[in-house]
């Protein structure tokens, strides 16, 4: 059988009346340190006798040697005078030891400074606090020092000691708050708490075991009111017949069960509940067993839930089977879109391929015709309009004088036929850079430069050129020429500005062509728009010849603020 405890009510009993003896002694001793008492009544065997204080010091020591607490008288530095034998047990020290020793010694070391403090403050009325003393045996002992000074004949200015041992009141306070917990745990657990003794009858029950029982569970037994079935899971779950009773027999024999999932029945035929068992023996200090523990918690919601979350999860895993499916199909779709769109890719790329070819064949054909047509502006045209004013001026020498007035005609055609002439070769040079392998790209540049300014005066012109002539090839070098003829044409035509810049810098891997105004400017987006009707072709033709050679260009333009034009050709670009 299980030890027997004290109940809580018991134990607070008990408690109050040590607090009320206690209470009576230090009333009792602080009566007599005052002189508030002249004599005692003890009550013996022969009745009650009365004793006066001055006469009867041998009633005054059974007195002080009855008492529960330790009693004695300490001087001003602590050395005990005088004890009593409860004091002396409580120190572990025989009596004849103990006086002549200092109270402090018996104190704790992390007391001894609060203890020495509560002495010094005994002249100054009751000094009262809890310590940790240590016997002689080493033991801590819980202890209650009252200080109170007073004056005696033998021991001037000595000081009254009253020492109440705690370790039961500080135990019955431990077992009173263990039961307290126990209770609170029993009484707001959710789950199924039940304490089992070795007969198998229950001594204590969870307040959710007495709801969900719908009835007082204490002392009854365990097996007939808590009725449970372990199931065979390869069998199913399908009923009472399915599952195996469960004992708590077997618990009392030492097994320990965890997260066990039983069905239990409660009475009166209510609906079955599934629940998780964790149980075990309960053992006293020597290891026996004297009782059982055992915990049930539902989880039939939880199971339900589950379920329906299976449920829906395998739902969900069909949903994600067909819209697999569709992306199966979706994917072989987009591949097979992917791959046509490559073929077109590939096909647009070509094209590309080739257009670049044609245009760049274009180039060619237009440079060869403009050299073709430059060739018989100067061979033909240009003869002729020689040849002509040869034949005026011969015409002219003979004439008579009576022919003065054709003389004057003939004369005022040389200015017109030398206009012709010099708008001929203007459209020579412009039509075929034919000075490119006389001067060099350098040389011609800086010749077509001093054409624009002096064409346009009014503009004042910034040029710096590092030299190029042996850097690029003579195609690459005419394709230099007319994208600088073609910005500088530009700027005549259409930007109106009052300054010029034209930078040629070259360095170790590329040359960098820079032509900036201060005009009117433009809008950059008309060059990449073709369904811009004020897009013209000399820009777009620009960038292809640029980018034909294997370089980059840059155009910043903005309306009112002027325009950058910049092109990078990488040295050697055009090279066969």
């Amino acid at each position: 059988m299980a030890p027997s405890h004290p109940s809580p009510e018991d134990l607070l009993a008990e408690i109050a009346d040590l607090r009320n003896r206690l209470e009576e002694a230090e009333d009792t001793l602080r009566a007599i340190r005052e002189g508030e008492v002249d004599a005692l009544v003890v009550s013996g065997s022969a009745g009650e006798q009365i004793y006066t204080l001055k006469g009867a010091d041998y009633s005054y020591r059974i007195l002080i040697e009855a008492m529960s607490e330790g009693a004695g008288i300490l001087a001003l530095d602590g050395d005990i005078l005088y004890a009593n034998q409860q004091l002396a047990e409580i120190l572990g020290a025989p009596l004849e030891r103990l006086v002549g020793t200092c109270i402090s010694d018996y104190v704790e070391a992390a007391d001894r400074e609060f203890a020495i403090a509560l002495l010094s403050q005994s002249w100054q009325g009751d000094s009262k606090g809890e310590v940790s003393l240590r016997n002689r045996y080493g033991v801590i002992v819980s202890a209650h020092l009252s200080f109170r000074s007073f004056n005696m004949e033998e021991a001037p200015g000595a000081v009254c000691l009253v020492v109440t041992d705690l370790t039961e009141q500080k135990r019955q306070e431990a077992i009173l708050a263990e039961e307290q917990l126990s209770r609170a745990i029993f009484e707001q657990a959710e789950a199924v708490i039940l304490v089992v003794d070795l007969e198998g009858r229950i001594l204590r029950a969870s307040h959710e075991a007495q709801r969900i029982c719908r009835g007082n569970l204490l002392l009854r037994q365990f097996d007939e009111v808590i009725r449970l079935a372990s199931f065979d899971t390869t069998g199913g779950k399908s009923g009472p017949a399915a599952g195996k009773p469960f004992s708590i027999s077997s618990i009392l024999q030492g097994q320990i069960l965890h997260a066990l999932e039983v069905g239990f029945y409660p009475p009166e035929g209510r609906e079955p509940l599934e629940m998780l068992l964790n149980a075990g023996p309960l053992r006293d200090s020597q290891g026996e067993v004297m009782g059982a523990v055992v915990t049930l918690t539902d989880i039939t919601e939880r199971l339900r839930a589950a379920e329906v979350l299976k449920q829906a999860h395998d739902h969900l895993e069909q949903k994600v089977k067909d819209r697999t499916a569709e992306l199966r199909l979706m994917v072989a779709q987009l591949r097979e879109e992917v791959t046509d769109r490559l073929r077109a890719e590939e096909s647009l790329k070509e094209s590309e391929a080739r257009l670049r070819h044609l245009s760049s064949r274009l180039l060619d054909a237009q440079e060869a015709e403009r050299k073709r047509l430059a060739a018989e502006l100067h061979d033909e045209l240009g003869h002729a309009l020689l040849t002509i004013k040869l034949q005026l001026r011969v015409l002219e020498r003979g004439l008579t004088p009576e022919q003065k007035n054709m003389a004057e005609n003939i004369e005022a055609l040389q200015p017109f036929i030398d206009d012709v002439l010099d708008n001929v070769r203007r459209l020579y040079f412009d039509l075929s850079p034919g000075n490119l392998e006389d001067l060099g790209l350098t040389g011609a540049l800086r010749q077509m430069l001093d054409t624009f300014t002096k064409q346009h005066k009014e503009i004042r012109w910034q040029i710096r050129l590092d030299n190029l002539d042996r850097e690029f090839p003579l195609p690459t070098q005419t394709v230099i020429y007319r994208i600088v003829q073609e910005i500088l044409t530009n700027i005549g035509k259409h930007a109106e500005p009052s300054r010029v810049s034209v930078r040629v810098k070259r360095n170790p891997t590329a040359a960098l062509f820079t032509v900036e105004d201060n005009g009117c400017g433009f809008d950059t987006s008309q060059i990449h728009s073709l369904a811009d009707p004020n897009r013209g072709l000399g820009l777009a033709a620009m960038e292809e010849r640029v980018r034909m050679q294997g370089g980059t260009l840059e155009i910043i333009s903005r309306e009112n603020q002027g325009t950058r034009i910049a092109f990078t050709l990488p040295l050697g670009s055009g090279r066969a």
